[in-house]
């Protein structure tokens, strides 16, 4: 019998073993657990919630007596300017060069061997 054997044993023995001997053999509750549970208290009314507070409306300025207020203009009689229509200078579009972006895939010979073999190591094995 190897070490190996004889840990399997005592692990077999102390943590599956006797605790189910122990839990078959027990006819009283564990000591300090009591039978009877008291009642719970009952809980205390939940306190009403508070209405909430309107906001005061704002009140309007006050002016002094003093001040008079300034006749209002009609807009009907204010002059009218003519609006002056201007055209903006047509600009040569000057194309921008654009970057060339790096391409994941290369085309070169031997970076198309490079993916084979790897799809070849991370396909599924053939007994799955």
């Amino acid at each position: 019998m190897s070490l190996d054997d004889l840990l399997g044993l005592l692990f077999l023995l102390f943590f599956i073993v006797l605790p189910a001997l122990q839990g078959l053999s027990r006819k009283a509750p564990p000591p300090g657990f009591p039978l009877d549970l008291p009642e719970p208290e009952p809980l205390p009314p939940a306190p009403k919630p508070r209405p909430k507070k309107r906001p005061k409306p704002p009140e309007p300025p006050k002016r002094p007596l003093e001040a008079t207020p300034e006749p209002l203009r009609s807009l009907e009689a204010a002059p009218r300017e003519a609006l002056k229509v201007t055209f903006r200078e047509a600009q040569e579009e000057v194309e921008t060069p654009r970057k060339k972006r790096p391409r994941l895939l290369s085309m070169e010979k031997n970076e198309i061997l490079k993916g084979m073999v790897w799809h070849e190591i991370l396909k599924p094995p053939k007994g799955w």
